[in-house]
């Protein structure tokens, strides 16, 4: 146990891991405010939030959040909304045993068994969708401008 962040009381575990190759890693020191988890129940945690970090890593480098801190913050909510919720789709869409999904991943010929998979599924995606010009489209315009309606006239 040590004392960290302005006194609070933290679990400490040193840790070294091995890579996949069998060779040893540098050594990790891992924190975790939890006091009553096992030092084999920190590193544990540890290894669980890498389906985190991937989905991170996913949603700046594949799904454009990289570039969304320049945006305005009303955009930056649109935008954020709008790309999870197509993150999400793909990731249900890999669940869903469908003949449909499964054509989607045909487009790698060199994989076998082609494993429905959600990146393979977004790969399937774009292959179809590469053309339309969504950053030309009026109706993003109207996303990112609401028109304000008058119920009455219309």
């Amino acid at each position: 146990m040590a004392r960290f962040l302005k006194g609070r009381l933290v679990r400490v575990v040193w840790c070294e891991l091995k890579s996949e190759a069998g060779h040893w890693k540098k050594a990790h020191l891992l924190l975790s405010t939890d006091t009553t988890l096992s030092p084999e129940q920190v590193i544990e945690a540890y290894g669980e939030r890498w389906s985190i970090e991937s989905m991170f890593n996913q949603l700046k480098l594949s799904w454009g959040l990289k570039v969304a801190w320049q945006q305005t913050r009303q955009t930056l909510h649109r935008w954020v909304h709008l790309t999870l919720t197509g993150y999400g789709l793909i990731q249900l869409l890999g669940y869903l045993d469908d003949q449909a999904v499964r054509q989607l991943c045909c487009h790698s010929p060199w994989r076998k068994d082609n494993p429905t998979t959600a990146g393979q599924i977004r790969k399937g995606l774009l292959l179809i969708f590469h053309h339309v010009p969504v950053r030309q489209s009026p109706s993003v315009r109207i996303l990112v401008h609401p028109v304000e309606w008058d119920f009455n006239n219309h």
